[in-house]
């Protein structure tokens, strides 16, 4: 059984041997002794402890103090394996007995790691402190702010190239959108040279860019495999023989602006963490350059805006006047000096209110500086204000002034005003207003004659169409007798027309016309449209045609009394220039939009009046032949600007016409009232359905307006009271209760609203409805209507169909239309060869308006053969109903038969 001594042996965690004194020969060793050495027990004894020494000379180390005391501690010894290894171990010995000889056993510990860290620590250190030295050295040398970056630049990239043993340091900076580094320095230790310029693309290694833009550093020690870097390797790393790369991100706030550079030549190479330490420091003081220059440029930018600032009070036109806490002028320019007397030198540190506030003033702009440096309010801060200025000779003079908001300076507050006198301006402004005053009086003038003019026009003329309605009602009228009546009509309609034509023109320019959105029923329009003008077209042999894209509404929300009016007047003027051909209405959907097209196979316009057919009473040479007020085109394009359209053109000479427009595409719900007249309201020959009785009193004081009226109702079946005034129409009111009260607006002794009114205030009258009734086209006369109480407005002339709707939609009375007898046609007229000499005057006396020699013509032929009756029967006919567009085809026409002769 082994003894304990060599139990312990063999298990201790050191390795051990024994050995002889005598002759060194190795007698035992451990199985830790065994592994560490790499031979077997076996193999180890009978060999001599020299073998075990990479330095025979330590030797002496262990047996010098074992012969001298019997124990060596703690010995440093340079031992070798059997393989040719060594390694670093301390041991210690003492002398023992084995065996009844004299033996030494020996304990070793490998401390070769500890050795290593500890020369790599004195390495670190030495490096550290030389580090040290360079930053010191760096922050000393390149102190100066005022240094200039590049310069400063240079210096941090020789010291960093020196302390860090780099062949290549350099500094990049981003290029547009992050897409590539542009070198901004570099330093070249075995050339000493610097030089700049080179660029790397993103593409070439995306990589490396990802990183510099997310890492702290990027320690590459074998820059051509670390696939950070590697993107380069072709490109960059290769060519210039670099292994090892240490860059350092150069950040502002979360921004990366640019990159610091490290690059080692020849071989890979281990960057310590000192190393990356004194990279970042150095990274750092690049980025403190880069803001002090950056400082720098933008104090130089300051003192080039001040001097430009200076530069701009001194010749601005207003003057600026500089302030201090202390109220003291501290800034003047020249035109301060112009317009206060003062120069410069002489304004620059008196007292403000002293100078330039007149003495009624100065109080409340001492009271004022003192809130503002006890509270720090400001009210009249960057206001324009108009007040009152002194200038050096005493005299006060008007002056708007702008102070600027108060700028903290280290001795107190700046204070900034610009300051312009505005005695001029004010005399402008009251002249103009004195102008204005003039003007609007005009207006006034202008709008008060118009509206007495209508009511004054339209009077005569509700006499005139009023009675040929009533006339036109009665059966028993000949052939001729309603052509008569037909003619004077169609003169009275021509002849409102025209006074509307003007009388609109004045409400768009007084800025009086109301759009008024409502359902429509766009075919019902399109319908009632060529009832209107079907007849001329068809006079003049005109194809007419009208056409509606299968996807436009059917009832759509527009101002459909102003649509008929433009699409009317566009009608109207195509068919009037138009010779032959087709005559055209296209509505269409485009998006949210309907566009409205009128075009034609007319002459077309020539391009140089194209501008000056939408002016008002102005016409084109073909147009002033045709006749007409020139207002058309006018109202059309003003209308449509107040619905927020345009009205173009494009015309081609010799083939026609185009006029278009859009309107916003709103489409109206099923259950929306139309705000067109259906094809089942009253007609001009309408009467109360059997069994209807209706009571109406007419209150006008017009005894012509109030029996066309009275006659109108009458001869439909109504019973009617009338009153020759607004008082007198309230009493028989009271007095009979009618069913409906037709109630004229302008009366001498009270006017019908407030007639109106004064029904609605009685408990007898309030449920009776009025229908306003008035020659009056200016003013809100519709509005004012409603606001009186008026269920309905209709104006002068009257028209029989508005009449009796209207009674239909506020009573819910029925009526029945009774046709009158068939006109006697018209003889078919053939035209002989002769006769074309004859078209000529015709055409002049229609251009003119003629009449009587067109009736002079016709009372010629008279005595002529039977053609010659015909064609003088067909001249009187157009003459007596104002035809003058069916004169003009006429005229065409006798030249055709001329034509068709010859060519036979």
């Amino acid at each position: 059984m082994s003894s304990p001594f060599e139990q312990l042996f063999d298990i201790s965690p050191f390795p051990a041997v024994i050995s002889r004194l005598r002759d060194n020969s190795v007698i035992a060793i451990n199985k830790r002794n065994s592994e560490t050495f790499g031979i077997s027990q076996a193999d180890a004894v009978g060999q001599t402890t020299t073998n075990y020494y990479a330095d025979v000379s330590h030797r002496e180390r262990l047996r010098t103090p074992l012969e001298a005391t019997g124990r060596a501690d703690n010995v440093l010894l340079h031992l070798r394996k059997p393989n040719g290894e060594t390694f670093w171990a301390r041991a210690s010995a003492r002398m023992i007995t084995w065996e009844n000889e004299p033996a030494v056993l020996t304990v070793i510990e490998d401390i070769s790691q500890q050795l290593t860290a500890q020369r790599a620590l004195e390495d670190s250190e030495q490096r550290l402190a030389k580090q040290s030295a360079a930053l010191t050295s760096l922050t000393a040398s390149h102190a100066d702010p005022n240094d200039t970056f590049e310069h400063r630049l240079r210096g941090i990239l020789e010291m960093a190239s020196a302390t860090l043993d780099a062949e290549r340091v350099s500094l990049w900076r981003f290029g547009d959108r992050q897409s590539s580094i542009i070198c901004v320095g570099l330093y070249r230790r075995a050339e000493n040279a610097h030089e700049a310029g080179a660029v790397l693309g993103r593409d070439a290694a995306p990589a490396y860019f990802e990183a510099i833009e997310r890492e702290r550093v990027i320690a590459a020690d074998n820059a051509r495999t670390d696939p950070r870097t590697g993107g380069f390797l072709t490109s960059y790393l290769e060519p210039l023989n670099i292994h090892a790369m240490l860059d350092v991100p150069l950040r502002r706030g979360q921004d990366v602006i640019g990159v610091l550079c490290v690059e080692h030549v020849g071989e890979p190479r281990t960057w310590t963490i000192d190393e990356q330490n004194f990279a970042i420091s150095t990274a750092n003081l690049i980025a403190v350059a880069i803001a002090d220059e950056r400082r720098r440029e933008a104090l130089s930018q300051v003192a080039q805006s001040d001097a430009r600032a200076h530069l701009i009070l001194d010749t601005a036109h207003d003057a600026f006047i500089g302030m201090d806490s202390e109220s003291r002028i501290v800034n003047w320019n020249a035109q301060a000096e112009k317009v206060f007397g003062w120069t410069r030198e002489e304004a620059l540190g008196r007292n403000l209110a002293q100078t330039i506030i007149p003495p009624a003033f100065r109080e409340a702009h001492l009271k004022g500086m003192k809130r503002f440096l006890a509270t720090g309010e400001a009210p009249v801060v960057n206001r324009r204000l108009e007040l009152r200025g002194l200038h050096r000779n005493g005299h006060e003079f008007p002056i708007e002034i702008t102070i600027t908001f108060p700028m903290k300076r280290d001795d107190g507050y700046f204070f900034g005003a610009f300051l312009r006198d505005i005695s001029d301006r004010l005399e402008r402004d009251e002249a103009l207003k004195r102008a204005k005053d003039v003007a609007e009086a005009a207006t006034r003038a202008k709008s008060e004659f118009l509206a007495n003019m209508s009511h004054e026009l339209r009077t005569p003329l509700n006499g005139v169409i009023g009675y040929s309605q009533l006339l036109q009602r009665d059966r028993s009228l000949t052939a001729a007798q309603r052509e008569a009546l037909d003619a004077i009509t169609k003169c009275g309609a021509h002849l409102m027309e025209l006074i509307n034509d003007v009388l609109d023109l004045s409400k768009i320019e007084a800025g009086r016309i109301d759009i008024e959105q409502s359902a429509t029923d766009l075919p019902q329009l399109i319908t009632d449209l060529g009832h209107v003008i079907a007849e001329a077209a068809r006079r003049k042999g005109l194809v007419l045609s009208v056409s509606i894209d299968p996807d436009v509404p059917a009832r759509v929300v527009l101002d459909g009394r102003h649509l008929r009016q433009i699409l009317l007047n566009l009608l109207g003027n195509a068919i009037k220039f138009t010779a032959k051909g087709e005559v055209s209405l296209e509505i269409a959907r485009i998006d949210d939009e309907l566009t409205f097209a009128v075009a034609d196979t007319g002459p077309g316009i020539d391009p140089g009046e194209l501008s000056k057919i939408f002016e008002a009473f102005t016409q084109t040479s073909g147009g002033a032949a045709a006749g007409g007020t020139g207002l058309g085109l006018t109202i059309s394009r003003h209308l449509l600007q107040i619905m927020r359209s345009e009205l173009h053109v494009h015309s081609v000479v010799g083939e026609g016409s185009r006029f278009y427009f859009t309107l916003p595409l709103i489409a109206a719900g099923d259950d929306a009232a139309l705000s067109d007249l259906s094809a089942s309201q009253p007609t001009l020959y309408a009467r109360l359905a059997p069994g209807q009785q209706v009571t109406a009193l007419v209150v006008d004081d017009s005894t012509v307006s109030r029996r066309i009226l009275a006659s109108l109702l009458e001869s439909a079946g109504l019973q009617v009271i009338t009153a020759a005034g607004g008082l007198e129409g309230i009493d028989l009111a009271r007095t009979h209760h009618p069913d409906v009260i037709f109630m004229d607006v302008k009366m001498a002794d009270l006017d019908g609203f407030s007639a109106t009114r004064r029904l609605a205030a009685d408990e007898s009258t309030k449920n009776i409805p009025v229908i306003a009734v008035t020659a009056s086209a200016f003013g809100n006369t519709k509005e004012a209507a409603r606001e009186a109480g008026c269920v309905e407005h209709l104006p002068k002339p009257v028209r029989a169909e508005a009449l009796f709707a209207a009674l239909k939609t506020h009573l819910g009375v029925q009526f029945v239309t009774e046709t009158p007898d068939e006109p006697v046609v018209t003889d078919v007229v053939e035209f002989l060869p002769r006769h074309a000499v004859l078209a000529p005057h015709l055409r002049e006396a229609a251009a003119i308006g003629a009449i009587s020699d067109l009736h002079m013509i016709a009372s010629t032929l008279a005595f002529g053969d039977p053609t010659d009756s015909a064609l003088s029967r067909r001249i009187s006919e157009l003459a007596t109903n104002f035809d003058f567009e069916g004169l003009r085809v006429l005229a065409a026409s006798l030249e055709s038969a001329q034509g068709s002769s010859d060519a036979r």
